[in-house]
């Protein structure tokens, strides 16, 4: 065998060898993931926490569902830009609802249609109460959080903020009154109105545990890869070698 050959054959080996170990990484990660997913989905099925005088002593687990009850404070939203829906352009509301204590819970309450993918009017809301149902996420602290911007309100007395994420401690500084240490983002609710004071209610998603197949369908294809590399190597090689034969032959 020569050089040139030995190189090549080193080469196929070490592709060959790479594809078939990102199909193992790959199905490491199935398993993970699979672990992962369950515990989220076994969260899920957990009668929700009752948060409807006062906020807990302890802070929901992330992922576990939380009932609250209590009346939106009209006096602050936060409009979380760049926000898509069925590829149209609209923003992420985030509102207090403050509970009998005087303590706020900050609620992901939908999506809301905004051209500009920015400026929405939730002020235009009726003031009334909320009996809902959300699940439990973290409250994210930064060390170099990214500045909000304040919007024109149509409402006196309403403050808008435009912001990329929510953040804790910049939230907490703009709120009166303790806050929850977590958010909620809200789940639909089938008996909610799809409008409020003529303005389109905040369109909730439904929570979807992620499916974890698509790491299944990565290890396939770099185990195809795999075998494409190796056996079109030595097919091709053995054709070589049949070419020499045959014109030594000859």
């Amino acid at each position: 065998m020569g050089w040139r050959a030995a190189v090549r054959t080193l080469l196929v080996l070490a592709a060959t060898a790479a594809c078939v170990g990102l199909g193992v990484w790959q199905l490491a990660r199935l398993h993970e993931k699979h672990v992962l997913h369950a515990a989220q989905r076994g969260l899920l099925a957990q009668p929700p926490i009752e948060v409807t005088q006062a906020l807990p002593g302890d802070t929901p687990v992330a992922g576990r569902r939380v009932h609250v009850r209590g009346r939106w404070d009209r006096s602050l939203h936060i409009l979380l830009s760049g926000r898509t829906h069925l590829g149209a352009a609209g923003v992420t509301l985030l509102s207090p609802l403050r509970l009998a204590s005087g303590q706020a819970v900050l609620v992901e309450r939908g999506w809301l249609p905004a051209a500009d993918a920015r400026i929405a009017h939730p002020e235009h809301f009726p003031d009334s109460t909320a009996d809902l149902t959300g699940i439990a996420l973290p409250f994210a602290r930064s060390p170099h959080p990214v500045a909000w911007v304040r919007l024109e309100s149509d409402s006196a007395g309403v403050v808008l903020w435009s912001a990329r994420a929510p953040e804790a401690d910049t939230a907490a500084a703009r709120m009166a009154g303790p806050l929850a240490p977590w958010l909620l983002r809200a789940l639909p609710d089938a008996a909610a109105p799809h409008v409020l004071a003529g303005e389109p209610a905040p369109l909730v998603e439904p929570y979807q545990v992620p499916d974890e197949a698509m790491h299944l369908s990565y290890a396939i294809q770099w185990f195809a890869f795999a075998g494409m590399i190796g056996f079109g190597s030595l097919a091709l090689a053995v054709r070589s070698a049949r070419a020499r034969g045959s014109a030594s032959a000859g």
